[in-house]
């Protein structure tokens, strides 16, 4: 059961905990690939001071970190987790062995931190990925940092993910996976409001726009 599973989890070192939980936050797989840019240590400060920065500058920050020592401190942390049949390593990609895992890791990131987790993840993601890698990763950045929309506050916050939001669309639209497509589209024109439509014209028109097609072909 998870109650027998989070016992089992609570009993690793702090860091194994720290690592099933960053990771449980996207899902029941992930690759080695995108791990890289979020498991760390640092991301659980950020987000005990709710810090969230979303400019060019930090970017620059992370990559030249990421660069500096790819090696990340949690990796060790995942091999006992695999040791303990926790996880599998199957290629580059790291897979709980059971939903059930899976769902107990994440049980044990407290309710009502949980939107900071996948707003910090999401940014790390996008804030460390190299330029010409951005398509790449766009819609898991994107979509981590949707499940934490209700923690973005400015306008400007606002107006980065409504950008990013068009951006995912557009380039799930180029696949004709038009669900999600609107489902982006949908997210960005929630970020805004009527007052952007004076500020921010082209982005307000281009979401409307392209939601609208979206739609009309779901």
């Amino acid at each position: 059961s998870v109650r027998m599973l989070v016992g089992k989890i609570l009993q690793l070192p702090i860091k194994t905990q720290l690592a099933l939980k960053l990771m449980s936050c996207v899902g029941s797989s992930c690759s080695e690939s995108t791990l890289l840019f979020f498991l760390d240590e640092e991301i659980a400060t950020d987000i005990k001071k709710k810090e969230i920065v979303t400019n060019k500058k930090k970017k620059e920050i992370i990559k030249r970190s990421n660069m500096l020592n790819p090696a990340n401190d949690l990796f060790p942390f995942m091999c006992l987790a695999v040791h303990e049949g926790l996880l599998k390593k199957e290629g580059t990609n790291y897979n709980f062995t059971h939903d059930q895992i899976q769902k107990a890791a994440y049980s044990l990131i407290p309710e009502d931190e949980k939107y900071l987790w996948h707003l910090h993840i999401g940014l790390n993601i996008w804030n460390g990925v190299l330029e010409e890698d951005e398509d790449e990763f766009i819609f898991i950045a994107v979509d981590q940092m949707n499940c934490g929309i209700s923690s973005i506050e400015s306008n400007d916050q606002k107006l980065f993910l409504a950008e990013l939001n068009l951006r995912a669309g557009g380039k799930a639209m180029s696949l004709s996976t038009f669900l999600s497509c609107a489902s982006y589209f949908g997210t960005g024109i929630r970020l805004l409001s009527r007052e952007h439509w004076e500020s921010n014209y082209e982005l307000t028109l281009h979401l409307h726009n392209y939601y609208a097609e979206a739609e009309y072909c779901n």
